[in-house]
């Protein structure tokens, strides 16, 4: 009988641990944890400025996205991005020093509203880099997926170095 009572406490407590582990869902509060900082910015580099006729939609740089914005931009920062399972983006564009209106190296902070919605997303975002793995990478933790993209190949190498950093921030949520 003592057995059968161990047994039982122990399968419920793996049930419940398994449970809790898998509804575990990011607030805004970890994109603040995440999001890339001016001293993370590799040198000859800076945040770039955002061009008068793109105000409109990105307000400025670094940014938590309104909803408006997300509507507007979901599907085109990945292939069949869906804005209604969205629950905030945040966006650092970086450019070269010599070029301050470029965007030579993106950083998406996507929280997805829910777990479901999350997953579903997350397949799409993840095929995206897959077929994009020269010029993006994706991190994701729990409902949060950061995707990082640069426009020129011999750049690559940037990313991964904020891929690192942003990393150990995740690892730390």
């Amino acid at each position: 009988m003592k057995n059968v009572i161990t047994c039982l406490s122990l399968f419920l407590c793996m049930i419940f641990i398994t449970a809790t582990r898998g509804n575990t869902q990011l607030t805004p509060a970890a994109i603040d944890a995440v999001k890339l900082t001016i001293t993370d910015i590799p040198e000859g580099y800076m945040y770039g400025t955002v061009p008068e006729p793109y105000k409109k939609t990105l307000k400025e740089n670094p940014w938590m996205m309104d909803k408006a914005a997300i509507k507007r931009l979901a599907d085109k920062i990945y292939p069949g991005g869906d804005f209604k399972k969205i629950a905030d983006i945040h966006v650092t564009i970086i450019a070269n020093k010599d070029t301050p209106f470029g965007d030579d190296i993106v950083c998406y902070l996507i929280l997805y509203n829910s777990a479901r919605d999350a997953q579903n997303e997350m397949k799409k975002v993840t095929e995206f880099a897959y077929y994009n793995s020269d010029r993006a990478l994706l991190l994701t933790k729990d409902n949060l997926a950061v995707f990082l993209f640069v426009d020129d190949m011999n750049n690559f190498h940037f990313i991964q170095d904020l891929a690192k950093t942003i990393e150990e921030r995740l690892k730390n949520l």
